[in-house]
């Protein structure tokens, strides 16, 4: 047995496709679902943290700072040399529209006899 026989066979891309748009639309459902429930606790004004049979809830209120580019100088912000670049791969999922019924791909190959 060669080496490339010894490992399990990769799943085909199609496959990889849909396991990672369901899990996404997974994902989704439940930051929906958390984001209610954060506003819901959020609206109920609790004083000090909120026990339940399994877990505890504390809400913390802070002040977060960050840089607001459009204050800056036109001179550093049209300047390259004020920004790092790094190449980045993003994995974009979105549900496949069904195919509507007698559609076909009109690419085909024509293959003739000779002789």
């Amino acid at each position: 047995m060669s080496r490339h026989e010894s490992f399990p066979p990769r799943p085909a891309p199609t496959a990889l496709a849909d396991a990672l748009g369901a899990i996404r639309a997974q994902m989704a459902a439940l930051k929906t679902c958390e984001a209610a429930l954060c506003r819901a606790l959020i609206a109920a004004r609790p004083i000090g943290p909120v026990r339940g049979d399994a877990f505890t809830v504390s809400l913390h209120h802070a002040t977060r700072t960050r840089l607001d580019p459009s204050r800056l100088p036109a001179y550093i912000r049209d300047d390259p040399a004020f920004y790092l670049s790094a190449p980045s791969t993003t994995v974009i999922t979105r549900p496949t529209a069904p195919e509507e019924e007698g559609e076909e791909d009109d690419d085909f190959e024509v293959i003739e006899r000779f002789g």
